[in-house]
């Protein structure tokens, strides 16, 4: 099996999997409705390491394409910094968010485009980003050629080399009682790339601790979130065993016992 034909039934598995365990059709509304506004970001920010690295690529004549920016979380902030962001983002509920976010910050530079990538109208820009969106992207040799085909001289990929959630494996299988399909994360798209003839640079960043919380309570809403649980039902009774006997105490919180930290790799090729 190819490394692209392997990503391919890697996510059609986990989303298969995901709409199934929340009792949903495999096409429900706008996934984001609800949730939009916790990737709402102050765009002045100075503390964050992966914008702070996407910054330093970014020069001021620039247009850049953000593809599945979401609220802004990253394009509010290069639109401070280069000539124009264009934000290809199917969510209204994230766009709703990148938008007020813009009118609060006097950003008149940021225009959204609410379809998804694949059927996008948009004319090349200088650099072509994502980040933190190809994991769950079934179709990825299209969805990264046309990344490539639209660049006029960087695309810049950002993934943990894991999905993010692939820490939650082993729970997933003591709630649900199957194995976790998890999505794939930069290993994979390395690989993809590979195929596909595109050779990037790969720089990976300084680790990340496992994801802690102060309390019990913060890992129960973390664990019916993420497995698709509601309060009460015998997968909750499961969730209730997993917090009284899979939490560790670390010096940063309460932590998943055998939970390992992660890192973020930025993936990047220039064009010409």
């Amino acid at each position: 099996m190819s490394a692209i034909q392997q990503w391919r039934q890697q996510a059609a598995a986990h989303h298969i999997q995901s709409f199934r365990a929340q009792g949903l059709p495999e096409t429900s509304g706008d996934f984001w409705q609800g949730n939009a506004e916790s990737f709402r970001a102050d765009p002045r920010r100075t503390d964050d390491r992966d914008l702070n690295h996407l910054l330093a690529m970014v020069r001021p004549q620039d247009a850049v394409i953000d593809v599945g920016g979401g609220a802004g979380r990253y394009s509010l902030a290069l639109a401070l910094k280069c000539r124009h962001v264009t934000v290809v983002e199917p969510s209204e509920a994230m766009v709703a968010v990148l938008e007020d976010g813009a009118r609060q910050h006097g950003i008149t530079n940021v225009t959204a485009v609410t379809v998804p990538w694949e059927t996008a109208a948009v004319e090349p820009a200088d650099i072509v980003l994502s980040t933190h969106v190809l994991y769950t992207v079934v179709d990825i040799e299209p969805f990264l050629s046309k990344m490539d085909s639209h660049a006029r001289r960087l695309v810049v990929v950002h993934l943990w080399t894991e999905f993010p959630q692939a820490y939650l494996a082993t729970v997933w299988q003591q709630v649900h009682g199957e194995e976790r399909a998890n999505l794939p994360g930069m290993s994979e798209l390395m690989s993809v790339l590979w195929e596909m003839g595109i050779y990037p640079n790969l720089e990976m960043l300084d680790a990340e601790g496992p994801r802690t919380y102060p309390d019990v309570e913060g890992w129960r809403r973390e664990l019916r979130r993420r497995l698709y649980v509601e309060p009460g039902t015998e997968q909750d009774r499961r969730v209730e065993q997993v917090l009284a006997s899979g939490l560790v105490q670390t010096p940063q919180g309460l932590a998943l016992k055998g939970a390992k930290g992660r890192r973020l790799g930025v993936a990047w090729w220039g064009k010409g």
